[in-house]
């Protein structure tokens, strides 16, 4: 064991040789046993030399680390109190990150043994990790913009970790990271982003297209497929052109895309915003392409072979043909004989696109069908995705009375559900177009008065600016709302 005075000596030393930047001096000074112990947590770990360092190659790898992205401002012995063969030490260090000038001051606090043989042999800090943590974390950014540009995923998972902005956009080409990653092909990179919160419904701020566009023009089905099933919407429109990723798998002659998207449902019945619709716009290419004609005809065997499957299965919906013409007799028959009462439509850009039979016998007023519908088992909050609408949104925004109070009674109805497009209740819809009664039915079954749509408004606004303030149902809906707060 060394006594104070030694240990002293040695540690004043050694602080005076860390002040001049002495690096050789200061490894001479530690045993080649010595345990280098800076304290490792998940909140401390961007800090690169955070962890605990075993003999003189080890103490000079985490000096390496540290001094690879920052340089020492200012060094400081403050206080140190010895007791034998142990020194506690508080110093103050300025430092600066080399790439973005970010500059932290601290005091911190050591713990120092040395040995008979005048080394050190044991050597501990206890620091706040936070302003260090700010520094080393100053330039996360950049290292992630760094990563994605180079594909480089254990870099960017390594930015991610450490806060980067996945949604950040670069200011010349408009892309977002996620959609620049996709734009490359990079699934893993893309994953990753996605994994950290990367907006896959965001667009480009020069064209408007998303990620999952920029995706098909690199043509790489992973990165389709990471994108899809992450919520990407398979007919996003580009606001510019008003193209669809299909659109650009065609133009881009991807046939393995173009499958994988016609399976995924997209639409075959939009148009551009320059006057083609997508099939003119395919005919417009394959008479201007003049190689790559073979990806072109396997895309249009493709487009064939989907629009063929969708003319049957709208052919083989026999339900919701009867629930469009109203035979009540026709669908007591079909719904006898086993038809599957929540078969989707299939989409093919019309009005019964991904409906079920409820959604459309609640839209179009049929009384008498509804409630064999319900008696089969229909779904009663099945959702369509246009409009995001319930069977109870359909038979209000009709002002279809009966057939409202007919869902307001099934079991699991969800009176409150709040359409996609424009966060409207049922009772939104019902005062919005008027239809007094269909609004008291769900007044009576409980509807919530406090939900609010995109534009904010409650049901008590809607009422106010439909009926107007003085109306009886406004007034009753104003009582009900002051009695529930």
């Amino acid at each position: 064991m060394a006594n104070a005075e030694i240990t002293r000596a040695v540690v004043s030393q050694l602080f005076a040789d860390i002040q001049g930047g002495n690096v050789e001096a200061v490894l001479a000074a530690m045993a080649p046993d010595i345990v280098f112990d800076l304290p490792r947590t998940e909140f401390n770990a961007v800090i690169p030399n955070t962890g605990v360092w075993r003999g003189r190659d080890g103490v000079a790898e985490a000096f390496r680390l540290r001094g690879e992205r920052s340089d020492i401002l200012e060094f400081e012995q403050r206080d140190m109190v010895v007791e034998d063969d142990r020194a506690f030490v508080i110093n103050y260090q300025k430092i600066r990150h080399r790439s973005t000038g970010f500059t932290v001051d601290f005091e911190f606090s050591m713990v120092l043994t040395v040995g008979e043989d005048g080394l050190v042999h044991h050597w501990k800090a206890f620091f706040d990790a936070s302003g260090e943590v700010a520094l080393f974390t100053s330039d996360v950014d950049d290292r992630l913009r760094a990563a994605v540009s180079a594909g480089d995923l254990p870099a960017a998972a390594d930015a991610l970790r450490e806060g980067a902005d996945p949604n950040l956009r670069d200011a010349r080409s408009g892309l977002t990271l996620l959609q620049a990653a996709a734009g490359m092909g990079n699934a893993a990179v893309v994953q990753a982003l996605v994994d950290a919160g990367g907006d896959v419904f965001g667009a480009d701020s020069r064209a408007g297209g998303t990620a999952l566009h920029k995706a098909v023009q690199r043509g790489d089905l992973k990165t389709v497929q990471v994108l899809v099933s992450a919520g990407a919407f398979v007919d996003a429109v580009a606001p510019t052109t008003g193209h669809t990723p299909l659109m650009d798998a065609l133009w881009y002659k991807w046939p393995d895309i173009t499958a994988y998207l016609l399976d995924h449902n997209a639409g075959l019945g939009l148009s551009t915003h320059y006057g083609f619709s997508l099939r003119e716009h395919f005919e417009y290419e394959l008479n201007v392409n003049v190689l790559g004609k073979e990806q072109m005809l396997e895309a249009e065997r493709l487009l064939r072979r989907r629009t063929e499957s969708d003319d049957r299965r709208a052919a083989a919906h026999q339900l919701m043909a009867a629930v469009v013409a109203g035979d009540v007799h026709r669908v007591r028959g079909l719904l006898a004989a086993g038809a599957r009462v929540d078969e989707r439509f299939p989409v093919v850009n019309g009005f019964n696109d991904e409906h079920t039979a409820l959604l459309v016998a609640a839209r179009e007023g049929r009384a008498e069908i509804v409630p064999l519908l319900l008696a089969a088992g229909a779904d009663v909050n099945a959702t369509e995705p246009t409009f995001g609408a319930t069977p109870l949104h359909k038979a209000v925004y009709n002002g279809h009375t009966d057939i409202t109070r007919l869902l307001v009674a099934a079991p699991g109805v969800d009176l409150d559900y709040q359409g996609a497009t424009n966060g409207y209740t049922a009772l939104h819809d019902a005062l919005w177009h008027g239809y007094e009664e269909c609004s008291r039915v769900l007044l009576d079954a409980g509807a919530r008065l406090d939900l609010v749509g995109h534009d904010n408004r409650t049901p008590l606004h809607v009422a106010t600016a439909t009926f107007g303030a003085d109306h009886p149902l406004t007034r009753a809906i104003a009582a009900k709302t002051a009695a529930a707060r």
